[in-house]
């Protein structure tokens, strides 16, 4: 039987490294493949588009779904359907792209090629230029290619940084949104070799990619050109970095089943979430209540999502920076020193009669960053010396952080004496530990650390009298975090303190955001408590959700308490409080019933089944069978996957109801 292979990220980086040491060419045997999980955020994702795309096209009344229900149709369907015209589409993603700033995974990707350690080809189905601005901001000069007219500009035999876009960028109306714009540009052409199907082809005749950030759609320029060159050996494997390890399943058995690809996924660890999808010994659904549920949100406020669960672009590119030992970038470590060389190596002649004359006078704008240069060194050495020590380790901190050196950066924040710092070295020490907490998702000790670090770095600003707002928010985001990291440490009482201190702190407050970590925390104290079998506390804390924020209107909020509502009605089940918890299901629904919030029907949706469940538990099977009617009345039409699954598990369990 066939299976997929799959390696950790560090079997993978030690498998680059390995092939890299052993080439006795100048030719790199790699190029980076990469999409859209390199631009997100600010950039959203197809899902985030299509969603987007579906309301604009509602209101010129376009409503009719898509035949197909693959991703490229959605998205390509919806595209047209909001923007018809070409020039619209193109506005639209200049809309989205414009004035947005670069990426973290974009800047590691750039430091990474500035040297062309590993390759100095990167192929990409992204609209924006990133990347590109990146690397003019590190001064290294690039090759971009964005259109098939263009693709003689790359030279693979070249060591110049070479970046093709191979669905064009948002600069010119011609890129390629649609289904047939996209497969167009895979076929090849039997007038010309200036097509991008034609300079894959050569590229992939050297080279294997380091897929990442990318899906995958199989009749594209990429996922062709790929199962032409697997037709035959590899000199080298191909890696695909799967951000979760569930993205293979839309890819095709001849990627997935090749003996020279390999997927890098998370570590398989068991989820905080339990799934209702498991299967009986006759491999149907089995009849079982959805359990439990952990906001999805609490697993970081600031973007981010629980990275034991995820594979995100900047970890991949993070590792490899580790592994090849980078120096941090001249513009991070001199950057007087930095824009001094650069000026002068791209605007000065060293003899004007060589050149023309200095109408700008840039020659003088030298002169003043190399003077304050002299000052700044001046500066530096004036201090007494423990005020140096502290400047040094702070730096030494920050070139922690620039080198994906996490574990570093932690150890040098500790021994750090905070007093001797200002304010603005403290806030910069804070942000590096959020950095190295959201990282080092692998060592829950070091981001407990980092967390502690976190929330006393803000309340010694607070101290201070620092006019920041976002202080506050910082503390609370730290402090659910830590009591979820305690949690993940089975240190549950200390978890509860955590989230109690979350309450004490800011309960009282009037503001959604800090309303929102107030609710998540007695969320999960609540689940905290059911994992240390307090059932009837655990009640209490989810009852407490609905006091507080039952009547809030605000879509976040109505998240939180149905989520309470719907965890109360689990533990309640748990007591064999059977009819209480079918009175907390029913809540939901009465609440929540009538919303057209996503997030918020998957909770009436799952309400509706375990209260059919529930009632099959009692024999009541005729108002069982009506419950998984309604779940299959309300939402059977819908095309969310979450709320699919419901719907599929209550027309399962209608069948074997007796």
């Amino acid at each position: 039987m066939k299976s997929l292979q799959w390696i950790d990220l560090e079997i993978a980086v030690n498998h680059i490294q390995h092939a890299l040491e052993d080439i006795n060419e100048d030719v790199s045997p790699f190029f980076f493949l990469v999409g859209a999980g390199i631009s997100h955020p600010p950039i959203p994702l197809a899902l985030d588009i299509i969603e987007h795309c579906k309301v604009t096209a509602g209101k010129y009344g376009k409503i009719n779904p898509p035949l197909e229900k693959q991703s490229i149709d959605k998205y390509s369907h919806w595209f047209q359907q909001a923007y018809p015209q070409p020039i619209q589409r193109q506005n639209y993603l200049r809309n989205l792209i414009e004035g947005k700033a670069i990426s973290a995974a974009n800047f590691r990707l750039a430091h990474l090629m500035l040297e062309k350690t590993i390759t100095n080809i990167v192929i990409t189905t992204n609209f924006d230029d990133f990347l590109s601005q990146a690397l003019t901001l590190f001064g290294k000069q690039h090759i971009v290619c964005d259109h098939p007219n263009t693709v003689e500009r790359i030279d693979t035999e070249q060591k110049d940084i070479q970046i093709i876009h191979v669905h064009g960028t948002h600069w010119f109306y011609d890129c390629c949104n649609l289904q047939g714009e996209i497969e167009g540009r895979s076929q090849p052409s039997g007038h010309t070799t200036l097509t991008m199907a034609a300079l894959l082809d050569r590229i992939l005749s050297r080279h294997s990619p380091l897929v990442i950030g990318y899906s995958g759609w199989e009749n594209d320029v990429i996922m062709t050109a790929l199962k032409r060159r697997l037709q035959n050996p590899l000199p080298y494997n191909l890696y695909w970095f799967c951000y979760r390890r569930d993205d293979v399943d839309t890819l095709p058995d001849w990627l997935k089943y090749h003996p020279q690809v390999y997927f890098v996924g998370p570590p398989v660890k068991e989820s905080s979430r339990q799934n209702v999808d498991e299967l009986n010994e006759n491999g149907k659904i089995a009849k079982k209540p959805m359990k439990e549920a952990i906001p999805e949100d609490v697993k970081g406020f600031l973007g981010k999502k629980d990275n034991e669960s995820t594979l995100p672009a900047q970890k991949v590119f993070d590792m490899l920076i580790q592994k090849f030992d980078l120096e941090a970038p001249e513009l991070t470590t001199d950057p007087l020193g930095f824009y001094a060389k650069y000026l002068c190596r791209t605007l000065m002649h060293d003899n004007p009669e060589k050149g023309e004359s200095d109408i700008y006078f840039i020659r003088s704008v030298i002169d003043r960053i190399e003077q304050a240069k002299e000052e700044e060194k001046v500066k530096l050495e004036k201090p007494k010396k423990k005020e140096k020590m502290i400047n040094h380790k702070v730096e030494e901190l920050r070139y922690a952080i620039r080198r994906s050196q996490y574990r570093e950066a932690i150890r040098l924040a500790t021994v750090i004496d905070k007093s001797e710092l200002s304010s603005q070295q403290l806030r910069e020490l804070m942000n590096a530990m959020w950095s190295a907490a959201t990282e080092l998702n692998d060592n829950y000790v070091e981001v407990l650390s980092s967390y502690d670090l976190i929330i006393k770095i803000a309340d010694t600003l607070l101290k201070k009298k620092i006019d920041d707002s976002t202080l506050l928010e910082w503390i609370a985001i730290a402090l659910v975090n830590k009591g979820f990291t305690l949690g993940k440490l089975n240190r549950n009482e200390d978890a509860i303190s955590a989230f109690d201190e979350v309450v004490r702190r800011f309960g009282d407050s009037t503001e959604t955001a800090m309303q929102e970590k107030v609710a998540i925390a007695l969320v999960i104290k609540g689940f905290t408590l059911g994992k240390l079998n307090l059932n009837e506390d655990a009640i209490s804390a989810f009852d407490e959700v609905v006091k507080r924020f039952g009547d809030s209107t605000e879509t976040t909020m109505q998240e939180k308490v149905a989520t309470a509502l719907f965890n109360k009605g689990v533990k309640l089940g748990e007591l064999n409080l059977n009819e209480d918890a079918i009175s907390a299901y029913d809540e939901i629904v009465k609440r929540f019933g009538d919303s057209t919030e996503t997030t918020i029907q998957e909770k009436v949706a799952t309400a509706l089944f375990n209260k059919g469940f529930t009632l099959e538990v009692l024999n009541r099977n005729e108002d069982a069978i009506s419950a998984y009617d309604e779940v299959v009345r309300r939402f059977g039409d819908s095309t969310e996957t979450a709320i699919q699954e419901q719907v599929a598990k209550a027309l399962s369990n209608i069948k074997t109801v007796v």
